[in-house]
């Protein structure tokens, strides 16, 4: 996955420097370094170094800036694991928007993991408008839900004139999906792991904020609580 997430970083790096108003060299260069340290998975933090400070230094092209999001997603005795999207701006873009989520997770005081959560693509450009955490299946561990959204195009036939045959037009609607990721333990290195858990949800989908996604799971959860009713 680390590979894949590499060439897609090379491959938007003209589009993307023109978002953070340097060089196309000197972006291409700063994402060379990150592809670097996606290959070696670990990432050492320099002492009293701000969460800020941390991620601009190690990932100059994907992060800009911003408080990352700090969460407990798995017990640590070396803190929470610090969350940040990759964005990206460009005339179908808007800053924070993106197609990837970092996780940095602690794993000795001064040495944090790293992995790339890939979001799946549901359209023809597919942004992250929100995550967050909530055990989906009740096993009492949480999982990562990312709520994404797109435009997609769709075929729809329009009646011109009554009794006349149907044209066929070209329409473009918003789709929503929330895809899940779970913790799937340990590496043989001791590197923590996290894997999309692709099993189907569809009462996840069309929902258009993480309140909805809530309240969805909320009811999901009371429907299999309840007892079936006895049939006379």
């Amino acid at each position: 996955m680390r590979t894949v997430f590499a060439v897609l970083l090379l491959i938007s790096a003209g589009a993307a420097a023109r978002a953070q108003e340097v060089t196309p060299e000197a972006y291409e260069a700063a994402l060379r370094q990150e592809v670097e340290i996606l290959k070696q998975g670990v990432v050492q933090r320099r002492a009293g170094e701000a969460d800020t400070t941390f991620l601009k230094r190690l990932f100059p092209a994907s992060y800009y800036g911003g408080e990352p999001i700090k969460y407990a997603w798995r017990p640590s005795a070396y803190g929470p694991q610090l969350f940040f999207s990759h964005g990206e701006r460009d005339e179908s873009h808007t800053l924070g928007e993106g197609t990837e989520l970092f996780v940095l997770d602690p794993i000795e005081p001064t040495s944090y993991a790293v992995q790339v959560l890939l979001l799946e693509s549901i359209g023809d450009i597919t942004n992250l408008a929100a995550f967050f955490f909530a055990d989906v299946d009740q096993d009492g561990q949480k999982e990562l839900l990312a709520l994404v959204y797109a435009e997609v195009q769709k075929v729809i036939m329009l009646s011109v004139e009554p009794g006349k045959k149907k044209q066929r037009a070209y329409g473009r609607f918003s789709h929503w999906q929330t895809q899940v990721f779970r913790y799937a333990g340990l590496t043989p290195a001791g590197r923590p792991r996290y894997q999309p858990d692709r099993t189907p949800r569809p009462y996840l989908n069309e929902l258009q904020s993480a309140a909805e996604v809530r309240q969805a799971l909320a009811q999901q959860h009371g429907s299999k609580r309840r007892p079936a009713k006895a049939v006379k």
